[in-house]
């Protein structure tokens, strides 16, 4: 086993842990087309590379790693190949060796250099080039170079990089490689990258063996440690987590939503496990003309698309097409002909298949303008194009790992003429024609074009058939499984239910509760027979306190002017009102009688009683705004406690209707608190979900100490804070939602939400080192704080004398080097949070949590437990005077003796 630390080991590092400990013990995989097909791609790039690197003062000489022991020190620089680099290590300790190669050399002659065909160099390059840095330091016994290049793209262009940077890096990766000549593999990780990786047969056949969760491409990796931190390990324990939703009862009177559409893996899983397609809901699938299979091929580093293929069916026959760029500048002249070629077909409509081929549309469209008269041609069939994903997407698993074509049209029986067939290979494939000039790699492009275009039209033709519009043509037995049988239909426990038979509906009615009592058990029990009666008998007449006759007659009439009025009909009206004494609150009706007039010139009739549609007076809505804001009632209850006490007839939409015209009184109140909130040097911010039919919806609260106002919001967008919080200048303390972040001002974040999870990671993980020792210094440090609080208050001048301890607690986490998923994630919190977490130390008055937030949202959420579904209306109003009500309870003023008041002004 060679115990030396190649480019080609650290460059697979950077890719897949797997590959990297392979490549480390020389293992040859089963394939080696990407390998030769990268070599190749290598090879002729780098002669294009040292042709124009030659011809520069700075490319005087390109080295080999490997001649550098050989040759002498040489008198001017060299470029040092890093795909050559090698670092030694002892692989039986684990320990990075320092051998040196040439000990006279001790200045820095050599710079490391790398050459990648792409024309978007990333952070892992920058990276190999620091360890062909690393390797030349240990081979010459000095210190790594303080640079190195990169050439890279089409044009050759260079890339300076400063090894400093990303030494620190580059230093650990290499002992994680060098621990693994005396450790076992590390755990099997399918990834992105195994489509371009010569080991993808021989990690998938394991992976299969195993029953790895990596299987599933659309499981993350953090899931995938959630579930093994339940226990479950293998796609099949995932399956068994599914469970189907019991269905509930809808109410008629609910909005309708659409339904979120999800992609729920446990059902992937039980997919995979029962080989069985599973269907949820009814989804649907119809093309209006002729379908024409769409795929094309790009060049992601580029933006550029280099090849498109077509396939239908005429006049019985299949029509295949290709249409194919040498370079960048061809692109819009095949997309030309690719209209061209549409136009010829009887109505067209565009199926592909992902999100790939929408994006290409949407670009043509911008960058290449047809002409006037096929304007109209191309944003018909770009608009009618049909993306076959979005179709299956969350309604129709089947029975593969992934939602890939690949694997799905394999699954379907088809067959790539090209074995290696993958998105990854055709853009290597590709790079590889244009540094070659092969016409055989663009023969092999273009026929794995047109079978993505056949694997597309095997698919649209078993999806037509999952959704019950047509047949498939045997090759593959499509069986379904509609998730809605596995569903647990809603239990009722008591009451109706819907009869099969006309003999079921009689029954059914009679054993009701309310028949039985009103016509059963009233004949054979007198006590029952008497309540029911007492109850049937008609409530009595409303007694009216007070009499008020209303003389209103006009002098004149307002039509004519003319003096001749009399009066055509009287009537009269009853306003129901509640008055406070000492000894109580007692209801007070008031009759109202007035007259209707005519004019005796032009029969005009005219009413002037301004009063005659107000039936509840100010007390009485004052107090119902009451009951539903500080007692938190519902609309019915508000109704019946009404009738019983005080025996108003009120019906509840009355009580709906009193909730908004009293929101709409308080408004200016309402704004008035929202800008001084906004004008004050500290604000506490904190939202919670809202009771909105179709769900998604927010309650923003904004509180400090003698203020407290709901904002409702549509989203959880920041949108919010740039409207309520513009031009504020203070400090703002909130919990760690990124979305705080937009407001340009100091910030608080709330420490007791940073303990809290703290303290749930290291009950979660009660043996990592790495929590236990942010948690003991933090704990440390909170706790001597709120000591100094306690005994002083929130003074800065007291406080400051715990930033040289804070500063040196974000310094020791800083420097902490975390190996563990859940160590990573905090200190990268706290590092991202630096600034925010100890503010409160520079300032007086500020807290270091957001408990008055979280205070003013547990009045909201008592609130909304009674709010039953609102709407955004709705919802308004009630933010509006649940901010009234507890700005008024910081403030010591009772709310209801407000409302009574008619004032709409709080006061400072």
């Amino acid at each position: 086993m060679n115990s030396d630390i190649t480019a080609a080991t650290f460059a697979a590092y950077l890719k897949c842990l797997t590959k990297s400990y392979l490549t480390a013990h020389c293992e040859k995989p089963p394939d080696m087309f990407a390998a030769e097909t990268r070599d190749r791609i290598s090879v002729a790039y780098k002669t294009r590379a040292k042709q124009r690197l030659g011809s520069e003062p700075t490319g005087a000489g390109l080295v080999n790693f490997a001649e550098m022991a050989t040759k002498p020190a040489p008198a001017t620089t060299h470029l040092v190949d890093c795909e050559t680099a090698f670092y030694v290590c002892d692989h039986r300790t684990g320990v990075v060796g320092s051998r040196r190669i040439n000990r006279s050399e001790t200045h820095h002659n050599f710079i490391p250099i790398l050459y990648s065909v792409w024309d978007k160099s990333d952070h892992c390059d920058e990276l190999l080039v620091c360890f062909g840095a690393s390797a030349i330091g240990q081979a010459t016994g000095s210190t790594p170079p303080p640079s190195g290049k990169v050439v890279y793209g089409e044009n050759h262009r260079v890339r300076n990089v400063r090894i400093a940077d990303h030494l620190p890096k580059t230093r650990r990766i290499i002992e994680a490689i060098a621990s693994f000549y005396q450790g076992a593999e590390p755990p099997l990780a399918l990834n992105k990258h195994c489509s371009a990786c010569d080991f993808q047969l021989r990690c998938r056949d394991l992976a299969v063996e195993q029953d790895n969760l990596s299987l599933l491409s659309a499981m993350t990796a953090k899931e995938r440690v959630k579930c093994q931190e339940k226990g479950i390990s293998t796609i099949t324990q995932l399956s068994y987590g599914y469970r189907p939703r019991r269905r509930r009862r809808v109410k008629l009177t609910a909005a309708p939503s659409k339904p979120l559409v999800k992609h729920d893996l446990k059902l992937k899983a039980l997919a995979v496990k029962k080989k069985r397609t599973h269907v949820v809901g009814s989804p649907s699938l119809s093309v209006d003309g002729t379908p024409v299979f769409l795929d094309v091929e790009g060049m992601p580093d580029r933006d550029f698309y280099y090849l498109i293929g077509l396939r239908y069916e005429a006049r019985g026959l299949s029509v295949q097409q290709s249409f194919w760029a040498n370079d960048p500048a061809e692109e819009s002249d095949i997309w030309r002909k690719c209209i061209h070629a549409l136009k010829e077909i009887d109505n067209p409509r565009i199926v592909h298949y992902g999100a790939y081929e929408s994006r290409f549309l949407k670009l043509m469209q911008d960058r290449s303008k047809p002409p006037d008269k096929d304007i109209e041609f191309v944003d018909r069939i770009i608009e009618g194009s049909l993306n076959l994903l979005t179709v299956m997407y969350g309604t129709i698993y089947f029975p593969t790992y992934s939602n890939g074509l690949k694997e799905i049209a394999r699954w379907l029986g088809f067959e790539w003429s090209w074995q290696q067939a993958s998105g990854s290979a055709a853009i290597m494939l590709r790079r590889c024609w244009e540094l070659t000039g092969d016409d055989e790699l663009r023969r092999k492009l273009i026929a794995y074009n047109i079978d993505d275009c056949r694997a597309a039209a095997i698919l649209f033709e078993a999806l037509t058939y999952v959704c019950g519009n047509g047949k498939t043509n045997g090759t593959v037995m499509l069986e379904t499984v509609n998730v809605a049988s596995l569903e647990v239909p809603f239990q009722r426990t008591f009451g109706k239910f819907p009869s099969a038979l006309p003999e079921f509906e009689k029954i059914n009615r009679a054993a009701y509760w309310d028949y039985q009592r009103t016509r059963v058990y009233v004949r054979t029990n007198r006590t029952l027979r008497r309540n029911v009666e007492r109850a049937c008998k008609p409530v009595k007449a409303i007694s009216v306190e007070k009499e008020v006759m209303v003389n209103d007659k006009p002098v004149i009439c307002p039509k004519c002017g003319s003096s001749k009025i009399w009066v055509a009909t009287r009537g009269s009206h009853v306003v129901f009102e509640l008055k406070f004494t000492r000894q109580g609150i007692k209801r007070w009706a008031v009759r109202y009688r007035y007259n209707s007039y005519k004019c005796g010139a032009c029969k005009g009739q005219m009413t002037l009683h301004s009063g005659r549609d107000t039936k509840y007076g100010s007390n009485l809505r004052a107090y119902v705004a009451y009951l539903i804001i500080e007692m938190r009632l519902s609309n019915e209850k508000i109704r019946e406690h009404l009738a019983t006490v005080f025996n108003v007839p009120i019906p509840t939409t009355i009580v709906h209707e009193t909730k908004g015209v009293m929101a709409e009184k308080y408004e200016p109140t309402y704004r008035r608190i929202l800008e001084r909130i906004a004008g004050s040097p500290l604000v506490h911010a904190d939202e919670t979900k809202g009771v909105v039919y179709g769900g998604g919806h927010y309650v923003w609260v904004f509180a400090n100490l003698t203020s407290v106002a709901y904002v409702y919001s549509a989203s959880r967008e920041a949108s919010v804070l740039d409207d309520i919080l513009k031009g504020f200048g203070g400090v703002l303390v909130s919990d760690f939602y990124g979305g705080y972040d937009s407001v340009p001002c100091r910030q608080q974040k709330c420490l007791i939400h940073l303990m809290r999870d703290i303290n749930e990671d290291v009950l979660r993980h009660p043996f990592n080192e790495e929590l236990a020792f942010v948690a003991h210094g933090f704990g440390t440090l909170l706790r001597r704080i709120v000591e100094t609080i306690d005994r002083h208050g929130l003074k800065k001048y007291h406080l400051g004398k715990h930033k040289r301890s804070a500063e040196q607690f974000l310094g020791e986490v800083q420097r902490l080097s975390c190996a563990t998923e859940a160590g990573q994630a905090l200190k990268k919190r706290i590092e991202k949070n630096r600034e925010k977490l100890f503010t409160f130390l520079d300032y007086d008055n500020v807290p270091w949590n957001n408990n008055n937030a979280e205070h003013a949202v547990r009045a909201f959420t008592r609130l909304r437990n009674v709010m039953s579904t609102s709407t955004p209306k709705g919802t308004k109003e009630y933010c509006i005077l649940l901010s009234v009500q507890q700005t008024l309870r910081l403030r010591g003023v009772r709310f209801l003796d407000f409302l009574r008041s008619g004032r709409i002004e709080i006061g400072s």
